[in-house]
């Protein structure tokens, strides 16, 4: 392995970071455990809701973010599940990587050594924008260890991401501000969904954490989202829930479900009203059962 520097920046920046960390697990609904999983790629953190003896349902977070993001769907999803949301590696989280992970090829073998290391042998995934790409790049490698997936507003699958995101988010990696944050968050948002105080309170909550996951957290090499071929999507076994947001703005909604719908062999498909990227949590509801339904349709 690589001989990484520590991924924090400072040890001040790593205590501010983990500091809001923990202030956004407090919006956890339902009893968890923590677990670090030391592997041969570094040491994965996650954290577990459910029923020991319930199938496994593994959650996977957005670009720079972390497991936290979860929280307004875990009290839904817990019930019938055993669900495991993963800090990925190489992100801005509690998992230490000891290596880069610069190629979408890079993350399988770690994600195959995490789910060994839980015994699970297949898997349901539930994806949110980088952590959906990631689930449908996993569905294809590895069609043999998934169940189902579900993509969530997911990022750069079916069509580029536009200018704005990645002059906005190019911004924010080279300059990052709580103020570039603040902009960069309330363009993905469907400005009705943060008028309630209990929304803006878990946006604000969310919105410090990105900004110092982004100014502390020291970025050693990540697989950036791209887009899937034609005959990739054609190739995919898994069965696919798509959903995405009517507002979404990162890149045209409309056109990424059709060419889903078109080149995807068994596939369901959405758009949800009043969302933008801020999809999984704040159109939490109609997420969870539209996923529920989804995973027990066989």
């Amino acid at each position: 392995m690589e001989n990484l520097p520590y991924p924090f920046k400072s040890k001040k920046g790593e205590a501010e970071n983990l500091a809001t960390y923990d202030a956004m697990l407090q919006y956890w609904p339902v009893p968890y455990e923590s677990f670090d999983i030391p592997g041969t790629y570094g040491c994965t953190h996650l954290v577990a809701s459910g029923p020991n003896e319930a199938p496994a349902l593994v959650l996977l977070h957005g670009g720079r973010a972390s497991l936290t993001m979860w929280s307004a769907n875990m009290g839904d999803l817990s019930q019938e599940y055993r669900v495991y949301a993963i800090d990925i590696i190489g992100q801005p989280g509690k998992s230490i990587p000891n290596t880069t992970f610069k190629k979408r090829d890079d993350l399988i073998p770690w994600f195959i050594e995490l789910l060994d290391a839980l015994q699970i042998q297949k898997a349901s995934l539930v994806g949110q924008s980088y952590g959906g790409w990631f689930a449908l790049n996993f569905a294809l490698h590895m069609p043999e260890r998934v169940n189902k997936i579900a993509l969530i507003s997911p990022a750069a699958c079916f069509l580029p991401l536009n200018w704005q995101h990645m002059l906005r988010g190019a911004t924010m990696f080279f300059f990052p501000s709580r103020l570039a944050m603040r902009s960069f968050k309330l363009w993905e948002t469907y400005p009705p969904n943060i008028q309630s105080p209990e929304n803006r309170a878990f946006f604000n909550a969310k919105l410090e954490q990105l900004y110092l996951g982004f100014k502390h957290f020291r970025c050693q090499g990540e697989a950036n989202p791209d887009i899937f071929s034609d005959d990739e999507l054609r190739g995919l076994q898994a069965p696919t829930l798509l959903l995405i947001g009517q507002q979404e703005v990162i890149y045209d909604p409309v056109a990424s479900i059709e060419r889903a719908r078109r080149l995807i062999p068994h596939i369901e498909a959405s758009l949800v009203p009043n969302a933008s990227h801020d999809l999984s949590s704040f159109q939490a509801r109609i997420v969870d059962e539209r996923v529920l339904g989804f995973l027990k349709d066989h």
